[in-house]
């Protein structure tokens, strides 16, 4: 369950996969340069994805940082530069865009593919919630942020538990002292897969399992 003690718990481990992050998994699948938006979590800047987007350069993927600077949470400024830079992206390669989503990174993920799901090749989350209110020891933080919020953002993720209608791989884990694992498991379905991974919340990104669950899937 989360409480400050997992807080502290997932601090350690962010502390350590900063200062030294597990090597990246030789067995992971390589690419054919499929782009890929990569979008940081809650209150996190875009450097907090590097290691991630550092291992999808080395298996030959095209990941690019998303434009909308430190994710405050559902602004709809936030949504529509995302959706502009999926188009963007897509026109210059010709190719469908794949998202990588952050906690809360992957539930704007979500909400996005279904605005423009022509243009996605799929969505990986990783410990995304899904099921609002969610619990979690930055309850206090968020309400800070969701003054900033768009109402009709806000009215939009009560139907966040719906899937988008693109391929999903949604990425979780019962060690997850961020938030409740189970506000991030979405029902499984025919374009929805549900993979339980071992592992903290706010180290995600460098996850060697869930790293190689990522090329796998962007492969595809």
């Amino acid at each position: 369950s989360v409480s400050p003690a997992s807080l502290a718990r997932e601090m350690m481990a962010l502390t350590q996969a900063s200062l030294s992050p597990p090597p990246f998994p030789e067995d992971a699948v390589r690419g054919d340069a499929q782009p890929v938006i990569v979008i940081p979590g809650f209150l996190a800047p875009d450097t907090s994805t590097g290691r991630l987007r550092d291992f999808l350069v080395r298996q030959n993927f095209q990941p690019v940082s998303w434009t909308g600077g430190v994710n405050l949470g559902p602004m709809r400024q936030v949504k529509a530069g995302l959706e502009q830079q999926i188009r963007e992206l897509a026109d210059r390669t010709g190719r469908k865009v794949a998202l990588v989503g952050v906690s809360l990174g992957g539930t704007t993920a979500r909400q996005v593919a279904k605005c423009c799901p022509d243009q996605i090749s799929r969505v990986i989350t990783l410990v995304s919630p899904i099921r609002i209110p969610v619990v979690t020891p930055l309850a206090p933080l968020a309400q800070a942020a969701a003054l900033l919020w768009d109402a009709e953002e806000v009215a939009d993720l009560a139907a966040i538990a719906a899937p988008p209608p693109v391929p999903l791989t949604a990425v979780i884990s019962r060690e997850d002292g961020i938030i409740d694992w189970q506000a991030s498991r979405p029902e499984p379905g025919e374009l929805v897969e549900v993979v339980e991974v071992a592992g903290s919340h706010m180290a995600i990104c460098s996850n060697p399992q869930v790293q190689r669950i990522i090329a796998d899937r962007l492969a595809r």
